[in-house]
């Protein structure tokens, strides 16, 4: 949307040809050599997109980083949600914004020269065009925020970025299709306002009621294609190895959701699986059906299910409000957000433990993954001897 707004698309062919030092004529191919053209368009439009992606990657971190004093402060979230309603306005054309209507860029007469020059530009394009794209990237921002920590908040303006500088690249590559998709598509730029006007009002609403979750419905998920569940992720299996070469697992405070301390040490004498979530999270949401059935299969041969959300996003009430939409039939808890780092988990969910009976980390699972694959690990556990068994708590 950002790629497609009057503020950008227009001026794309000035700046490519700008950082490139290639005329328009040169890219189009009337005259010179088009090779050497696209080859220093490409160069240069590479460097161009890490500088504009420098700023906007930044932005994400920070409002990751500031989410969680955003999200629990009702004020300020109740006001956050109010600019992100009048962003909304404004590009619909209901309310004017002189501001808006302007950029910062400050730039001299030269070319920008080599591959520093580009990188520049595109900094000096991301800080200087933040005004005008402001109202989408404001609303890009407030789902950083809750996106659980700046890890999170860099991902997702990682592939924000990644919406501006594709096209970019793209459009330096075949300058004579984007012209002629360009002609035809200019009539419809304000239709792009107001479409994205309109997600950012109901962005804003459910941000100031404190409903922002509700992006994360199984029903809305339900419509979206799973895109990470196509990939393979890879297990550090090691089951083999002595016991005593698996490190334990990390001694660290959780609560239930009724507020009650629970440790994992309770569950000693139990083959446990250590899901951490959230109720955002698509892939997780995935696996829940499958973590269900096999607390009911295996439970009585030892296996404890344990679901861990460490987001500052997931409140109890937002933990339950969601099991009403989506049953988790195994114990869920909650911790602080620095208990991942603690397990190492790294950006991205879902991350998932599989400890023995003795508290050791014998499994870890990165990313989504098939029931078959969980029990083809669990099992084997749960045929060792125990050492002290404990009941289940």
């Amino acid at each position: 949307m950002s790629f497609l707004s009057p503020c950008v698309l227009p001026l794309v062919p000035g700046y490519l040809s700008l950082m490139s030092g290639v005329s328009i004529d040169h890219m189009k191919g009337e005259g010179g050599s088009r090779s050497g053209a696209l080859r220093a368009v490409v160069i240069n439009s590479i460097a161009f997109n890490i500088g504009l992606s420098v700023i906007f990657i930044a932005l994400g971190a920070t409002a990751g980083l500031v989410g969680s004093s955003i999200l629990s402060n009702p004020w300020i979230r109740i006001t956050g949600g109010l600019v992100i309603i009048v962003f909304g306005l404004h590009l619909i054309g209901l309310l004017k914004i002189k501001y808006l209507y302007k950029d910062t860029r400050q730039f001299s007469n030269e070319k920008p020269r080599g591959v520093l020059g580009s990188l520049t530009l595109g900094i000096a394009f991301a800080a200087g065009w933040t005004p005008c794209i402001g109202p989408i990237l404001g609303g890009i921002m407030a789902l950083a925020a809750t996106s659980g920590g700046w890890k999170g908040g860099l991902v997702l303006a990682t592939f924000y970025s990644a919406g501006l500088a594709v096209p970019f690249l793209v459009t330096g590559l075949g300058i004579n299709q984007f012209l002629g998709f360009y002609s035809k598509f200019r009539k419809h730029l304000h239709k792009v306002e107001v479409v994205s006007g309109v997600v950012l009002i109901m962005i804003g609403l459910l941000i100031a009621s404190g409903y922002s979750s509700l992006l994360a419905s199984s029903r809305l998920a339900g419509m979206l294609p799973n895109l990470e569940s196509w990939l393979k992720a890879p297990t550090v299996s090691t089951t083999t190895a002595p016991k005593t070469t698996f490190p334990p697992v990390p001694e660290v405070d959780f609560q239930t959701l009724d507020g009650e301390p629970f440790r994992l040490a309770s569950l000693r004498g139990r083959v446990v699986l250590l899901n951490f979530w959230a109720t955002w999270c698509i892939p997780c949401r995935a696996e829940i059906p499958e973590f269900n059935a096999m607390q009911s299969g295996l439970e009585a041969r030892g296996l404890s299910i344990v679901g861990a959300s460490i987001s500052p996003v997931d409140t109890a009430d937002a933990i339950r409000g969601f099991q009403k939409d989506v049953k988790q039939e195994y114990t869920v808890i909650r911790g602080a957000e620095d208990i991942g780092a603690q397990f190492g988990n790294g950006p991205g969910l879902p991350v998932t433990y599989l400890l023995d009976r003795e508290g050791r980390i014998r499994q870890k699972f990165i990313g989504q993954t098939s029931r078959e694959n969980f029990e083809a690990a669990i099992k084997p556990l749960l045929d060792e001897a125990p050492a002290t068994a404990q009941n289940k708590n």
